[in-house]
């Protein structure tokens, strides 16, 4: 959600006049995220003054968006706490600017979080839950694009420019997920559908600990589900010393629990998932730091988190 593509007043007005949501008054660019960019614009009708966020998808596909956008409204239809797009008065969920797909969403109440407590926990993890099983009833699917061929590819092509150290450690990692890998697929306990596959605290949106809605849902795809709770138990779970809270994760295990009962073989798999959740994202946090060296405005997330905390899973 950094600024990546520019806009100005015009802009604005021309997407807006495909929409029945007032006048423009002001917009600004938001410095948050990774990948999209994303405007708050303030809109004022019939006197009343509305937010929105304007998202522009920078990496995304148009047939991906035809698969997210459906999907966001039938979460929102289900009852899931999140921003859904709003549609055009021709119908329309999503739109071009700039040669780039984009929509607008509703503007959620709250902020996201610095620093998640056991109560914030529950409340995300049994919202993941509630996602994973609205998605059910969702027609479309759509493949997980950074799943483990995916981190397989990243790891192995040679690319990254780490320290020999550090692909030494990486690559040891990624040989003893393979053979995970090949036993979870043999085993029909671990049961697979729609994955939010980045769902971290600034994701989200909190007014005390009360969840307002969950966002940015475009990395996600189908995967096994003990895969996205071990990615959200990275994500909120951490301590300063990039270790894993374990009462913090015992929060969002239970609040998970309380809409679907994991399996013994989900709950048995559950570390070997943590530690692909964590090397996933040390990769991906590789690659996208000269994309954010593009970008007019941006937030910085550090790779070697990622790799202090693999390295506390690997010495558990």
């Amino acid at each position: 959600m950094s600024v990546y593509t520019q806009l100005q007043t015009h802009d604005f007005e021309s997407i807006l006049s495909q929409y029945n949501l007032g006048q423009l008054v002001a917009f600004e660019g938001i410095a948050a995220g990774i990948e999209n960019t994303n405007y708050k614009i303030t809109l004022k009708k019939a006197g009343q003054t509305q937010f929105y966020f304007l998202t522009i998808f920078e990496q995304l596909e148009k047939s991906e968006l035809d698969f997210f956008m459906p999907l966001l409204s039938h979460l929102q239809h289900n009852n899931c706490l999140l921003a859904a797009p709003i549609e055009s008065i021709h119908g329309d969920l999503s739109f071009t600017i700039k040669g780039k797909d984009a929509a607008i969403f509703y503007c959620l109440s709250g902020d996201t979080l610095n620093t998640p407590n056991k109560k914030q926990c529950q409340v995300v993890g049994q919202q993941l839950a509630r996602i994973h099983l609205a998605a059910k009833g969702f027609k479309q699917s759509h493949d997980n694009s950074r799943g483990f061929y995916w981190l397989q590819r990243q790891v192995n092509s040679g690319q990254l420019n780490l320290p020999p150290a550090d692909l030494q450690l990486m690559q040891q990692e990624l040989a003893g997920l393979q053979n995970c890998w090949q036993l979870w697929g043999e085993n029909k306990d671990l049961p697979k559908g729609f994955i939010h596959a980045d769902l971290f605290p600034d994701n989200s949106l909190f007014v005390e600990n009360e969840l307002s809605g969950i966002i940015d849902f475009y990395a996600g795809g189908t995967d096994y589900w003990i895969y996205d709770l071990a990615i959200c138990i990275m994500a909120w779970c951490q301590t300063d010393a990039h270790q894993i809270d374990n009462p913090l994760k015992l929060a969002l295990m239970q609040g998970y629990q309380k809409e679907r009962q994991l399996s013994e073989a989900e709950t048995a798999a559950l570390p070997d998932f943590l530690r692909l959740a964590v090397l996933r994202f040390w990769v991906s946090r590789l690659l996208v730091q000269k994309q954010q060296q593009q970008a007019s405005l941006t937030t910085f997330k550090d790779p070697n988190h990622m790799k202090a905390l693999l390295l506390s899973l690997s010495e558990a």
